[in-house]
């Protein structure tokens, strides 16, 4: 927030070291996920000791501090207003406002049509963002968003199960809600999947600060929980508790592409057949499948 940001850049305008002390917060050990932020505090300590130089060098200004960010969401707010008009008012997949990567798809429909589109085929990855209820949404509803929310009941009914091939992987970002947690543990049992790893993305700036601090109340992180079907036992050894680290992008909930990690991490996996749902980008080779998917791919976003 502008205002945390302004508190954080007098004190140290002004060379103090411990912030005013505030209305007792809820203890780190009452937040559910406590334990997932104790060890992402110490897999950031390492960071800091091992990599944060080489790739993260310098620290932010005062002025920096104090404009946070301002510049970059003014131009984002710019450039989504533009994008969201062309979006509206494309031809088709081929609009040449869209830049399209090599042998990518996008079906652009509701989520709960899509199956009709793909018929019978079978994917070795299926990656989901979805757009978790959320109560700031929807008090936002009234500006104009075009965040469609789904409950997870909803999100249950989707054929996941269907659309896997027997060794494929799901791979499902959640944020640090206990409620959406469980809901995922139920859409695996419903969907035939076992969970065999949790991976975090630890969100930092570009001096490879914590975008914020761990605390009870919010952290600088988010979860991506990987699945695959209950008789697969070709991922027995996957990486569990993996942490990568990035600077977020300016456009909100916009995650960072993963065929990188995935390629690395699950070797011999296809790299033609991969499935993301709630897209809103496109990707060389993957089918994206969503009521915004190719949104982002705007050639405004090349400038």
């Amino acid at each position: 927030m502008d205002a945390e940001a302004l508190a954080i850049a007098k004190r140290l305008e002004l060379n103090i070291h411990e912030p005013k002390k505030k209305k007792r917060k809820r203890p780190l050990e009452e937040y559910p996920f406590h334990q997932e932020v104790y060890y992402l505090k110490k897999m950031y300590s390492q960071f800091l000791s091992k990599f944060k130089e080489d790739n993260f060098a310098g620290e932010a200004s005062i002025e920096e501090m104090k404009a946070n960010n301002r510049n970059l969401r003014n131009y984002i707010k710019e450039v989504m207003n533009v994008i969201d008009r062309d979006f509206k008012e494309r031809t088709g997949n081929k609009d040449n406002k869209f830049v399209l990567p090599k042998d990518s798809e996008a079906i652009i429909c509701d989520i709960m049509d899509f199956d009709e589109y793909v018929k019978d085929r079978k994917y070795s990855v299926i990656l989901l963002d979805p757009p978790w209820e959320n109560k700031h949404v929807k008090r936002a509803k009234g500006s104009g968003t075009e965040y469609h929310m789904m409950d997870n009941q909803q999100i249950q009914e989707i054929p996941v199960c269907k659309l896997l091939k027997s060794d494929g992987l799901v791979l499902i970002w959640c944020s640090n809600n206990i409620r959406h947690r469980e809901a995922i543990a139920s859409w695996l049992c419903s969907w035939n999947l076992k969970k065999i790893a949790n991976w975090y993305w630890l969100k930092v700036t570009k001096y490879g600060e914590l975008i914020c601090d761990f605390s009870a109340h919010k952290n600088p992180y988010e979860i991506l929980i990987i699945a695959t079907t209950n008789n697969c036992d070709r991922w027995n050894n996957v990486p569990d508790d993996k942490v990568v680290i990035s600077v977020p992008s300016g456009i909100h909930s916009h995650k960072p592409p993963l065929d990188a990690v995935i390629n690395n991490c699950f070797p011999g996996i296809s790299c033609d057949s991969r499935l993301e749902l709630f897209a809103r980008y496109l990707q060389p080779s993957w089918v994206s499948v969503g009521n915004q998917a190719s949104k982002l791919n705007h050639s405004i976003l090349l400038n």
